[in-house]
């Protein structure tokens, strides 16, 4: 079992869906490990999904299309408290169905410097048609958890971004604080059916 688990939104009844975002250009960069702090604007915002106009409780983790971990100030304080290295915290509105906003008070996850450790010979995946070397998605995982810098505690993969992983003492850590709607995915578990 590795060291390392996947960030997952865990369903809430009547839990807001965040869809599109505003005031950020090329919003891949949320993804690829750029460092985004420095000149992030000021009124990035995420909507909510008309689709779910009823859908308006704002969680800690809170479920949207990109797959963002998007986090409240209460769990911001809670694993910037840590000391994490190579995390930014990018500030973002939520903006309700009625164009007000809801929240003024939350944060994208940002990791940096993605960690080359996916152990592709145990892995079975397919190749980024578009990006040699990168991988468009997954049938089985393996990490090498050897290859992980010890202070990385959050960190996205080097190839593949579509995941966020979180070192296991972390995740135990935020557990016991009992974040509404954050949860964990074992990474032999991905992808999910």
């Amino acid at each position: 079992m590795s060291n390392y688990v996947i960030w997952k939104y865990v369903s809430v009844p009547f839990a807001a869906v965040l869809k599109n975002m505003s005031g950020l250009e090329e919003v891949f960069r949320l993804q690829d490990g750029t460092p985004l702090q420095e000149g992030f604007p000021e009124d990035v915002a995420y909507h909510m999904h008309a689709d779910f106009p009823d859908d308006l409780l704002l969680l800690d983790n809170m479920l949207n299309v990109k797959d963002l971990a998007v986090i409240s100030s209460r769990l911001k304080q809670a694993i910037e408290s840590r000391r994490i290295p190579e995390v930014e915290y990018l500030p973002l509105r939520i903006v309700d169905h009625k164009g007000r906003i809801a929240s003024a008070d939350y944060f994208i996850v940002h990791p940096l410097a993605p960690v080359d450790c996916i152990d592709r010979e145990q892995s079975v995946f397919d190749e980024d048609l578009i990006l040699p070397g990168s991988i468009d998605s997954f049938e089985k995982l393996v990490i090498d958890d050897s290859k992980i810098p010890e202070d990385r505690q959050i960190f996205k993969l080097e190839g593949f971004w579509d995941i966020t992983l979180v070192r296991r003492d972390l995740a135990q850590a935020l557990d016991a604080q009992k974040f509404s709607g954050l949860g964990w995915l074992e990474i032999e578990d991905y992808p999910e059916p």
